[in-house]
């Protein structure tokens, strides 16, 4: 690996166990490492244009991959630990190959959903958006892939409305009030 290859993964993984510590049944690094360290990476960096579908395909059999590994570790923590890991590598270093940048997942989180609800929750104009709010309850909650799909899904209908890459639906996370109160003790 060159150097900055070296250091964007270092960073990518760092940023996938960072997302552990709210709320994430393993936390240790000797825990969440080799298990971020699961997907072959390389099928997703190395080659031609890939395909949503490919992607879709790719990310399902490595979420489920880590999830056996760790059974402690619902499904929606580990598509979270690779959409962090991705979104570092892909969105932020601009790894990867053509194609991948629009394939990638937002990591789905509390902050994530509670921007999600604040956005379109009184939004007569995005009413079927409106009605799928149910879908997230937690993320310690998504026990399957196909909980997790129905998330995603919702989450390509807001891409698709607000003429953005679904990793971008990011941009409506918000802190949770726990942080922010934690927050203001510091300034």
């Amino acid at each position: 690996m060159k150097p900055r290859e070296t250091i964007v993964d270092a960073f990518a993984k760092w940023t996938a166990l960072s997302a552990t510590r709210s709320g994430c049944p393993i936390k240790s690094r000797k825990d969440v490492y080799p298990l971020i360290e699961l997907p072959n990476y390389n099928r997703l960096f190395r080659g031609k244009h890939i395909s949503q579908k490919d992607f879709d395909k790719w990310h399902k059999k490595n979420t489920l991959k880590i999830h056996e590994k760790s059974k402690k570790l619902p499904v929606g923590w580990a598509a979270k630990l690779i959409n962090v890991y991705l979104k570092t590598m892909v969105y932020l270093a601009g790894e990867g190959r053509p194609g991948l940048i629009q394939c990638i997942h937002p990591p789905i989180d509390n902050g994530l959903w509670a921007g999600i609800k604040k956005e379109y929750k009184n939004d007569n104009k995005d009413d079927e958006i409106k009605k799928q709010l149910h879908v997230f309850t937690g993320i310690n909650k998504i026990k399957t892939y196909a909980d997790y799909v129905k998330i995603i899904d919702l989450c390509r209908t807001i891409a698709k409305n607000r003429k953005c890459k679904l990793i971008e639906v990011e941009e409506l996370w918000q802190v949770s009030k726990e942080t922010k109160r934690k927050m203001s003790k510091y300034g």
